[in-house]
């Protein structure tokens, strides 16, 4: 604006110097005037185009600038946001790792426990075995020894009977040998079959403390 305000006083001033002036001389600075006051008026628009144009410029960079921010802000809440995504599956993460480790010691001590429990079974089994096979050997030697005691009492009451018959069946003949003081015959028959007797029941015995 003041270049254009310089440039119409220029222009006035010519023309009052123009008007006492020759008339050749007028024309002239009439001339030089017009021309510096379209050159001030190119320059000016020159100016104000300029002017608009960086204008421009610098509402679009502010704009620009707005937009970048906007999008930083954006990123940086959704990077905020990805962070904290990221941190709750590493708490998950850790969660089941420890959960995992914890899990694996319970079954670690369940194995164990296990282990002792069918260690001990087969302890209490084969102490059982051992027991039920001394019983049986027992049970063995008592029934032998049972039948040896009855097989014995079988013995010894046939030779008891054998004493009873051979008492009930003597003849007064065989009673009277018996006492005849001569010989004795018959007495060291009775005899012989006496030792003889007591023998197998000495022998009955010995079986028996065995």
């Amino acid at each position: 604006m003041k270049r254009i305000a310089l440039a119409c006083l220029l222009a006035a001033s010519l023309s009052i110097q123009a008007q006492e002036a020759k008339p050749s001389k007028e024309r002239e600075a009439l001339r030089r005037a017009q021309a510096a006051l379209r050159a001030a008026q190119e320059q000016q628009a020159t100016l104000q185009a300029d002017k608009a144009r960086s204008d421009a410029e610098a509402a679009t960079a502010q704009r620009a600038a707005a937009s970048a921010r906007s999008q930083a802000a954006g990123s940086a809440a959704r990077l905020k946001a990805r962070e904290s995504e990221l941190q709750a599956l590493r708490s998950q993460l850790q969660a089941g790792e420890d959960a995992r480790r914890q899990a694996e010691t319970r079954a670690a001590e369940a194995e164990q426990a296990c282990q002792q429990e069918l260690l001990a079974a087969r302890q209490d089994l084969a102490a059982r075995q051992q027991a039920n096979q001394a019983l049986v050997q027992l049970l063995e030697r008592s029934t032998r020894a049972l039948a040896d005691a009855e097989a014995r009492n079988r013995q010894l009451y046939t030779v008891g009977q054998d004493l009873v018959q051979r008492a009930l069946g003597r003849s007064p003949l065989d009673t009277a040998a018996l006492q005849e003081p001569l010989l004795g015959l018959a007495a060291v028959r009775a005899e012989d079959e006496a030792e003889k007797l007591r023998a197998e029941l000495a022998a009955l015995r010995t079986t028996g403390s065995h």
